[in-house]
C-alpha cells in the first residue's frame, strides 16, 4: 500500500495545528506507529492500500488489528527540502460502529471530511469529525454503511470491485460491482439506495461474446478536461476499455468557465458537423447541457459572473447512454490490426489507472502477467445516446427526479482512439512515495526533481524535401559537435622504436622521451578539453533555451487568455467607474432632497405626536361589541322606551280621573267594591314595577347619552386639520 506526496516548488511546508510542546516531530519512517512491533502483529493479511493523504498536511493510516484510524500531521520539506516529518503521538479516530469486514483500502473525499473504508463485501464511510471518548482521548466518529441492500452480506455473490469518491462532489460515491453495474450514491440523501444506476452490456460487433469480455474489473472518473469531467472509463478483464458519458452527480459543482467552453464547442463544431450522427448527438448534448445547467444560457445572454454552477437532476426522456467502446488501439500509421496483435499481453487485465497530463489523457493497464500497457487518448471523448431506449426514473410528488437507472449497451460507432505519443514527464517539485509493508514498517522513497525539460527523442537523420522537382537536403541543428564525437584528428603519440623498450625510465633518454610525450599530450588534449568545455557549455545553453521555449510555447496561450480576460475586466471596471462618476452629481442631489424630506417628515411627525388624539388606542373586541349594542339601543330601544313612558303617563292620568269618580258611586255592591280594590292593588304593584323599570331605563339613557357625547367629541377632535 502506497501513496504519493507532492510538494510544489517555492511553497511553504505544511505544519500541524497541534501545539509544539505536546508533540514530537520525528522522521516518518521512524514513527512509533510504523515500528515492527507496533500493534502486536502484522498490519494486514492481504494486499491493500491502507494509507490516505488529504493533499495538505495530514496522513491517515488504518490499523487493521485494532480497527482504528490514525491521523498524523506532516511537515513536508521542513527543515530541509527532502525531509518528511510526522507528529508523535498520532491522533486516533475510532468508528462508533466498528466495521465487521476486512478493510482493504481507504480513501478520503475532496474536502477531507469523510473516509471511505472499502472491503470486498462491505463499504463504510467514516466521518472525520466527532466527539471525544469518555474512556480515553480517542475521537469517536460517526460511521454509516453504504449500499448494504445491493452488495454482499456474506451469502450474496455480488462483490465490490472498485469504489471511488467523485472528484466534483463531497458526498457522491461511485461503485463498480461484479454484477456489471456502476452505481452512484449520494450519501447526503440516501446511503442505502443509489442515485444513479448504469447496467453495462458490452457487445463487440463481429466478435463472439465470452465470459472475459463481459467481466468488469476496474473503473476511473475522467479528469478536468472538456467532456472527460463527465466521463466514467471502465476496464474489462480482456483489456478492453469502455466509456459512458455524460454522468454527472445531482447537485455537484462545476466551473462556469469550463462549462462554457464545452457548450460553445458543441454549437461551433458539433451542429455544423457533416456527420449526421455527430450532429444529432450534439443536439442532444446541448439540450442535456441547458437542462442540467439552466444558468448557462444566462451567462451567454445576460453576462452573469457566476464562478460555479450546480448540476440539476435531469435525464433525457427517451434516450439512454451508450457504452462507447471498446477503445481501438492504433499506431502512428493508423494501422489497427498490427498494433493490436503486437500489444497482446499475457493473462488478464487486473487494474486500471487514469491520469491527465496537461490536456492528454493517459491510460495505464496492469496485466496479471506482469506487463504494464500505457496508452493515450487520441480523440476527445464525446457524449453518445441511444434513441428509443428510455431510462427508468424515480421521482417525487413534484415530479423532481430523485434517481435514475438505464441499460448502457455498446453499438458500432466511432470511439475515442489511443495514441502512442510520448508525453512530457512533470519536472517541478519534490515527491515522496510512502509505503507500509505487511510487517507495519514505513518506507519513504524520495523522487528528486529534474532541473531541465529534456526532449523525449532527437531525430539525428537528415530528411529529403522535394521542391520543384529537385531534392534538397534540410540541415538538422546538431546538439553535439562532430569534432567532439570524432575526437582528435591526429594521433600525436609517436611510434616507439625497438630500442626504446630497453631504455630505463630513470635514465636520461627515458626522461627525455617521457618529457616529449607529456608536452605533446598537453598541447593537443588540453586544447581538445577546452573545446569539450565550450561545446558542453553551448549544449547547456541550448538545452536551457529549448526548455524555456517549450515552457513559453506551452503556457503562452493560457497566459494570453488570462491577460486578455484581465484586460477585459479592467475595461469593464473603467466603464463602470465612468458611469458612477457621471451619476455622482445626480445621486448627490437626490441624497440632499431625501435628507430635506426626511427632516420635514420628522418635524410633522413630532407635531402629530403632540395632538390629543395622537395617543388614542384602537378599541378592543369587547369594546367594539359594547359600542354596537349601544348603537342598537339608541336607534331602537330608546324610542320604544319613550313611547312606553308616554303610554304609562296617559294611563296614570286616566286612572286618577277614574279614582275621583269612584267616590261618587256609593251604592255599589260589596262584591263589586272588593273587585275594584283587587284591581287597584294590582295596578299599584304594576306602577311600582313600572317605576323601577323607568328608573333603570333612565340610568341607561344617561349612560347612552354620555357615550354619545364622548363619541361626538372624539369625532370632532379627529376631524381637526393636520398642521
Amino acid at each position: 500500500m502506497r501513496i504519493t506526496l507532492d510538494l510544489e516548488p517555492n511553497s511553504e511546508p505544511s505544519r500541524s495545528q497541534t501545539p509544539k510542546d505536546e508533540v514530537e516531530w520525528v522522521p516518518l519512517p521512524k514513527h512509533p506507529l510504523f515500528t515492527a512491533t507496533a500493534g502486536g502483529g502484522s498490519a494486514a493479511t492481504g494486499a491493500g492500500n491502507l494509507l490516505a493523504w488529504d493533499g495538505a498536511s495530514r496522513l491517515y493510516f488504518w490499523d487493521s488489528n485494532n480497527n482504528f484510524l490514525h491521523r498524523l500531521s506532516l511537515r513536508l520539506g521542513d527543515p530541509d527540502p527532502i525531509s518528511v516529518f510526522a507528529a508523535s503521538p498520532s491522533k486516533v479516530l475510532q468508528a462508533d460502529v466498528s466495521p465487521t469486514f476486512d478493510v482493504q483500502k481507504i480513501s478520503i473525499n475532496r474536502n477531507g471530511t469523510a473516509m471511505l473504508l472499502s472491503g470486498s463485501e462491505r463499504l463504510s464511510v467514516m466521518y472525520l469529525y466527532g466527539r471525544t471518548s469518555k474512556k480515553d482521548v480517542n475521537l469517536i466518529c460517526r460511521t454509516i454503511t453504504v449500499g448494504s441492500q445491493a452488495y454482499s452480506t456474506g451469502s450474496n455473490d455480488i462483490r465490490v470491485l472498485k469504489a471511488l469518491w467523485h472528484p466534483y462532489s463531497d458526498t457522491h460515491l461511485g461503485i463498480l460491482s461484479s454484477d456489471s453495474v456502476f452505481r452512484l450514491f449520494n450519501l447526503a440523501v440516501d446511503p442505502l439506495q443509489p442515485e444513479q444506476e448504469y447496467y453495462l452490456q458490452p457487445v463487440e460487433p463481429g466478435r463472439s461474446r465470452n465470459a472475459s469480455s463481459v467481466c468488469p474489473v476496474d473503473f476511473s472518473f475522467g479528469g478536468d478536461h472538456l467532456w472527460d469531467r463527465f466521463s466514467v472509463l471502465i476496464l474489462f478483464s480482456n483489456g478492453d476499455i469502455y466509456v459512458i458519458c455524460p454522468v454527472v452527480p445531482f447537485g455537484s459543482l462545476f466551473k462556469c468557465e469550463s462549462l462554457l467552453e464545452i457548450y460553445n464547442d458543441a454549437h461551433t463544431f458539433g451542429l455544423t458537423s457533416a456527420n449526421s450522427v455527430a450532429a444529432s448527438n450534439s443536439k442532444l448534448a446541448i439540450s442535456w447541457f441547458e437542462a442540467t445547467f439552466p444558468e448557462l444560457q444566462n451567462q451567454e445572454t445576460e453576462g452573469d459572473n457566476l464562478s460555479m454552477l450546480r448540476a440539476q437532476a435531469y435525464a433525457l426522456f427517451d434516450a439512454s447512454l451508450v457504452l462507447q467502446g471498446p477503445l481501438r488501439r492504433v499506431g502512428q500509421g493508423r494501422n489497427e490490426d498490427s498494433v493490436s496483435r503486437s500489444a497482446e499481453c499475457e493473462g488478464r487485465a487486473i487494474s486500471f489507472l487514469y491520469n491527465l497530463v496537461s490536456k492528454d489523457s493517459i491510460l495505464v493497464t496492469a496485466w496479471s502477467g506482469g506487463q504494464l500497457q500505457i496508452d493515450a487518448l487520441a480523440d476527445e471523448i464525446q457524449p453518445v445516446w441511444s434513441i428509443g431506449s428510455p431510462p427508468r426514473l424515480r421521482v417525487d410528488s413534484h415530479d423532481q427526479i430523485l434517481g435514475l437507472a438505464m441499460i448502457c449497451e455498446s453499438i458500432a460507432s466511432s470511439c475515442p482512439e489511443k495514441l502512442d505519443h510520448n508525453a512530457w514527464s512533470d519536472s517541478f517539485g519534490y515527491s515522496w512515495i510512502v509505503a507500509v509493508t505487511l510487517s507495519q514498517e514505513c518506507v519513504v522513497l524520495e523522487m528528486e526533481t529534474w532541473n531541465l525539460l529534456l526532449p523525449v527523442s532527437i531525430e539525428m537523420e537528415k530528411k529529403l524535401i522535394q521542391s520543384e522537382g529537385e531534392s534538397k537536403e534540410r540541415d538538422i541543428p546538431t546538439i553535439i559537435s562532430k569534432e567532439l564525437l570524432s575526437g582528435p584528428k591526429e594521433v600525436l603519440v609517436p611510434r616507439a622504436s625497438p630500442s626504446l623498450r630497453s631504455v630505463a625510465a630513470d635514465s636520461i633518454e627515458g626522461r627525455s622521451t617521457l618529457h616529449q610525450y607529456f608536452r605533446l599530450f598537453h598541447e593537443t588534449y588540453v586544447e581538445y578539453a577546452h573545446k569539450v568545455t565550450e561545446i558542453e557549455s553551448g549544449k547547456q545553453h541550448l538545452c536551457n533555451y529549448a526548455r524555456v521555449h517549450m515552457e513559453l510555447k506551452h503556457h503562452a496561450p493560457q497566459l494570453k487568455r488570462i491577460i486578455n480576460g484581465q484586460y477585459s475586466r479592467i475595461g469593464d471596471a473603467q466603464q463602470k467607474l465612468l458611469k458612477v462618476e457621471e451619476k455622482q452629481s445626480i445621486l448627490q442631489k437626490r441624497i440632499d432632497c431625501a435628507i430635506q424630506m426626511h427632516d420635514s417628515l420628522e418635524e410633522r411627525l413630532q407635531q402629530l405626536r403632540n395632538l390629543p388624539c395622537a395617543h388614542k388606542k384602537p378599541l378592543s373586541t369587547a369594546e367594539r361589541q359594547f359600542k354596537s349594542e349601544l348603537d342598537h339601543f339608541k336607534e331602537v330601544e330608546l324610542d320604544a322606551l319613550h313611547s312606553s313612558v308616554d303610554a304609562l303617563s296617559a294611563r296614570l292620568r286616566r286612572h286618577a280621573q277614574a279614582s275621583k269618580s269612584s267616590h261618587q258611586q256609593q251604592k255599589i255592591s260589596g262584591k263589586k267594591i272588593c273587585a275594584g280594590d283587587d284591581q287597584l292593588s294590582m295596578l299599584k304593584s304594576s306602577l311600582e314595577k313600572l317605576s323601577l323599570v323607568n328608573t333603570e331605563n333612565s340610568k341607561k339613557v344617561k349612560v347612552v347619552e354620555s357615550t354619545l357625547r364622548n363619541k361626538e367629541r372624539s369625532s370632532r377632535e379627529s376631524s381637526l386639520p393636520i398642521l
